[in-house]
């Protein structure tokens, strides 16, 4: 029986993980099953409460974007310095895990949706080690993750805009120069308070290349598949919007926020295969030994001149602490 008037709201309610609703709570001890009490136990006195969300299980595994994750109910909840994150699998004899994640960990995160799925994934550093969290959702709650994403980059560290030569502008000035609709929908969502934006181009996201087989009237080369894209550069973060491959347009789009307080190195190389020039964009971490490469096609001549000196500009901007 539901029981009322007690520390936890839904206390007495065992939740099955199939509700059809994602929704927010104001504290963790509001959420239902057993993400009330883990997260509720887990939070500090000092820790102040951003965003709370719980999302019942799908029956999606994986996206078009190659994240997977197995078929669980969710509770999340950002603080003002770290992710806390439940999930229970509903079966018998497994245990629901916690997982909290620092933000000054988090290295990036990915949010999309392919019609009614929806995902979240975060990568981060522990112990050394890349990890991914990756939590598979309903659609129609995509817009509760999209304001927990914001809560978290607003306590990303911001490059000091002020001391260099480049224009910057608020989302509201800036944000009709991405020529993609859905592009520019998915990225206005995840601008936070304070984030100004620097620079935005479209191209195309390189997957990968393969050898076409050679046949009697033609010798054999390489080709690429590639899906639109659209890059932003804001002073907490690079974002990149691409589309999923042999899906219909605007139905399937994934947006990666690699935060800028989390790179050392950001470098622009080229290589030149065939008649197609691609340009690799190769990211080191603070926290990471291992690179990021993004191979990105299609770029305009302002675009490459301005990536070729953006270490440049990384290194001599200072990084500033948001403004409260």
């Amino acid at each position: 029986m539901f029981k009322s008037k007690t520390k936890y709201t839904w206390e007495g309610w065992d939740s099955s993980g199939r509700e059809d609703w994602v929704f927010s709570v104001k504290h963790p001890c509001e959420l239902i099953g057993v993400h009330a009490k883990l997260i509720d136990k887990e939070l500090k006195d000092s820790e102040k409460i951003e965003y709370c969300i719980y999302a019942p299980r799908v029956s999606s595994t994986s996206t078009p974007f190659g994240l997977r994750s197995e078929e669980s109910s969710c509770g999340f909840c950002a603080t003002d310095n770290r992710f806390i994150i439940t999930k229970n699998r509903h079966i018998k004899g497994v245990e629901p895990s916690l997982t909290s994640i620092d933000f000054t960990d988090v290295v990036y995160f990915n949010i999309g949706s392919a019609l009614l799925l929806s995902w979240v994934s975060i990568t981060y550093v522990q112990d050394g080690k890349l990890k991914h969290l990756p939590i598979l959702f309903s659609s129609n709650g995509r817009h509760h993750f999209e304001k927990a994403l914001r809560s978290y980059k607003k306590y990303c560290l911001s490059l000091n805009t002020d001391e260099s030569s480049l224009d910057t502008f608020s989302a509201s000035a800036f944000i009709h120069k991405i020529s993609d609709n859905i592009h520019r929908k998915y990225l206005k969502t995840l601008i936070s308070q304070n984030e100004r934006l620097i620079l935005t181009f479209s191209c195309q996201y390189l997957w990968h290349k393969a050898a076409e087989k050679k046949s009697f009237f033609r010798k054999s080369r390489e080709s690429y598949a590639a899906s639109k894209a659209t890059a932003l550069l804001t002073s907490r973060a690079l974002l990149i919007a691409r589309n999923g491959l042999e899906v219909s347009v605007g139905n399937c789009t994934d947006v990666m926020n690699v935060a800028l307080d989390k790179v050392s190195s950001l470098f622009l190389m080229e290589d030149k295969a065939g008649e197609s020039v691609i340009h690799n964009l190769r990211i080191s971490f603070t926290k990471e030994t291992d690179t990021m490469e993004i191979s990105l096609m299609s770029l305009d001549e302002k675009t490459e001149i301005f990536l070729n000196n953006i270490h440049s500009f990384l290194d001599d901007t200072k990084q500033t602490p948001r403004a409260n």
